[in-house]
């Protein structure tokens, strides 16, 4: 089966006698973020939904899920199983397809044709699975699949853009923003600036491998969708999915056992990786604190929790 990814628009979707309705919160997500684009990407999004169908021969049916990009599953008419992913066009979604290129397969969806088409397999997501251990297999397997020697002259951002992204959110917050103070916020600016320098070995990262992001093709064969493309270190490709699915755990003892089970799995350096994650986490909670005034309480719990454990090995 096979998913599209390409750059329409949206808003609600009439299909028939049937209504495809976008949750109130998805659609303020697009208009605070994307602004006038964003506003004609949902008003126009009717249009564009009807000439993808007809394109690729098509029935899109209900989304799944939504967070910042339309996900939906669909049919196609010679009876194959596709999802049909929509973004507002942006620089990141460039970045997305180039390291659909690169990856070309291995461990990942396909890209079909350079129209922004791309194959998947939908199904289970990750988050299906209950045993922690087991899931975390599966992801380190996913990880050893896609990383590879970072390209040269590839279309694809690098970890430096995201070291400025928070250089620059902490000069326009020079009191913090939401809980994170700015002695917190200067902190994770030190550790990227420090982790950026003085990193050796540069891979394609997929840049938000998380539970969401890992599909069931198979009774045995999982797959990594969105990837946002990243070059950089190994040990940054795992924060995002180990600050997923931690809703009703204990966050530190989770953490803590996935961080193990990656460090061996994947030969990772235990201190890098943790640095990472408290840095990457105050980012995250950043990002979400000024693109929706609002954030994840993991997200920003976890902070605390990549400082304790940070302590707890190396500073104790």
């Amino acid at each position: 089966m096979k998913v599209l990814d390409i750059n329409p628009e949206l808003h609600q979707i009439k299909k028939g006698d049937s209504m495809i309705h976008l949750p109130s919160k998805f659609v303020k997500t697009i208009k605070d973020i994307h602004k006038d684009k964003g506003e004609k990407w949902l008003a126009d999004f009717d249009r564009l939904i009807n000439e993808c169908e007809e394109r690729w021969k098509m029935k899109i049916m209900p989304p799944f899920e939504l967070s910042y990009n339309f996900v939906a599953p669909a049919k196609a008419n010679v009876g194959t199983d596709l999802v049909m992913k929509l973004t507002v066009p942006n620089e990141e979604f460039l970045s997305e397809v180039s390291a659909l290129k690169e990856f070309n397969g291995n461990g990942m969806v396909s890209l079909i044709d350079t129209d922004l088409e791309k194959g998947m397999i939908p199904g289970n997501t990750l988050i299906s699975i209950e045993n922690e251990d087991e899931a975390v297999l599966i992801a380190s397997s996913i990880m050893k699949k896609l990383w590879r020697p970072a390209p040269k002259n590839c279309n694809v951002q690098s970890i430096i853009d995201r070291q400025n992204n928070l250089m620059r959110i902490s000069k326009e917050n020079p009191d913090g923003i939401g809980p994170i103070t700015i002695e917190i916020m200067l902190e994770a600016v030190d550790i990227f600036n420090e982790l950026v320098t003085t990193q050796t070995d540069l891979y394609l990262l997929h840049g938000d491998l998380h539970h969401y992001n890992i599909l069931q093709a198979s009774k045995d064969k999982w797959l990594a969708i969105d990837p946002k493309g990243l070059i950089g270190e190994r040990e940054y490709d795992t924060i995002q999915f180990l600050l997923n699915n931690l809703e009703n755990k204990d966050i530190l003892t989770i953490i803590d056992q996935r961080v193990e089970l990656l460090v061996e799995q994947l030969a990772l350096d235990r201190k890098r990786l943790l640095l990472w994650g408290f840095a990457h986490a105050v980012l995250s909670t950043c990002w979400s604190l000024e693109d929706e005034g609002t954030y994840n309480e993991h997200f920003y719990k976890a902070i605390y929790v990549f400082k304790e454990l940070y302590s707890r090995f190396y500073l104790d």
